[in-house]
């Protein structure tokens, strides 16, 4: 099967995929834990009205609960439009080159870190207020500080890599990158469908913007060019872990009690582009060599028609 000889696009069965019911599934299992909890906190006498702040270990245990429904949800939709898993997930190439990745996650890395700093620097004498905020909201959501804000830091510190390392990278890889890719790519094509997925995940994470365009189409590239789910996932998790380590050693190294949140900031502008010259060499590379791959089939009809071929090859 491929995408080339499903005789009418209706025969496509990413067609029966809406991506408006993934986000409507997500906005009402939200609205539904919302009001669980809202129950259980009435009950024991916990204020759950929305002006008291959730306790971030709660919080993440309501992140993860409805990320694994939204996928389970998402899942049992595909099979009752007879799309097979199997085919989406894809297997990991033999004797894949494991370490080209790893520097490619960490580059990606020191590539949103440097574009965040080279990008926000002259805002942040244009709209300093602006750019401020967000360095505050940054700040503030950083693990250690997080988990400071919490009845149980210890708990949060196990509940974080649990979602983090595993329901974030699977639910994203999944939902938002290979099930939409290929229902955009079935309407509008390939390209356009990258376009349109670059803009959303730019929307999603719009405090860097520019990272997350050039870090979609990355998403994109892997997984069409290893047609595996499972490297796009590893990705996703070698990402993750990079970023928690720049997280946690950022307060240490770069961070000045006695000075403020956008000195700091104006102060690191040559790190900024150190980073950038460091990491769009391998960033930038990647993309331009890795485009053509882009026009080529799709993975699931890509895994199909090999699945397919090697089942005629052993019946004859």
């Amino acid at each position: 099967m491929t995408l080339t000889n499903i005789s009418s696009p209706e025969d496509n069965p990413f067609f029966l995929i809406k991506v408006r019911h993934i986000f409507g599934w997500y906005f009402l299992l939200g609205i539904g834990i919302y009001f669980q909890m809202g129950m259980i906190g009435y009950t024991r006498g916990i204020p759950f009205d929305g002006k008291t702040p959730l306790d971030p270990f709660v919080d993440k245990i309501a992140e993860t609960y409805l990320m694994i429904l939204l996928l389970a949800l998402v899942w049992r939709q595909c099979r009752l439009a007879g799309i097979e898993i199997k085919y989406l997930v894809g297997k990991v190439p033999d004797r894949y080159q494991w370490l080209p990745l790893v520097c490619l996650a960490i580059a990606s890395v020191v590539f949103g870190v440097g574009v965040f700093r080279i990008f926000y620097y002259p805002l942040s004498f244009i709209v300093p207020s602006f750019v401020e905020k967000i360095l505050t909201d940054n700040r503030n959501t950083g693990i250690l500080i997080t988990a400071s804000k919490s009845f149980s830091p210890a708990l949060y510190y196990l509940i974080f890599p649990i979602y983090a390392y595993v329901i974030s990278p699977l639910v994203n890889a999944s939902l938002f990158i290979s099930i939409l890719l290929h229902r955009w790519a079935g309407k509008w094509g390939n390209i356009t469908a990258i376009i349109a997925m670059c803009l959303l995940w730019g929307t999603l994470v719009y405090n860097n913007f520019i990272a997350m365009i050039i870090l979609t189409l990355i998403f994109a590239i892997l997984y069409v060019k290893t047609r595996s789910l499972l490297v796009l996932i590893i990705f996703f998790l070698i990402r993750s872990l990079c970023f928690t380590i720049w997280d946690l050693s950022y307060p240490i190294f770069f961070d000045n009690p006695t000075r403020s949140t956008l000195e700091i900031f104006r102060s690191q502008i040559q790190l900024g582009v150190l980073f950038f010259a460091l990491s769009a060499p391998w960033v930038i590379g990647f993309i331009y060599k890795n485009w053509s791959v882009l026009k080529g089939p799709l993975p699931y009809f890509a895994n199909a028609a090999e699945a397919e071929k090697i089942k005629a090859d052993s019946a004859t």
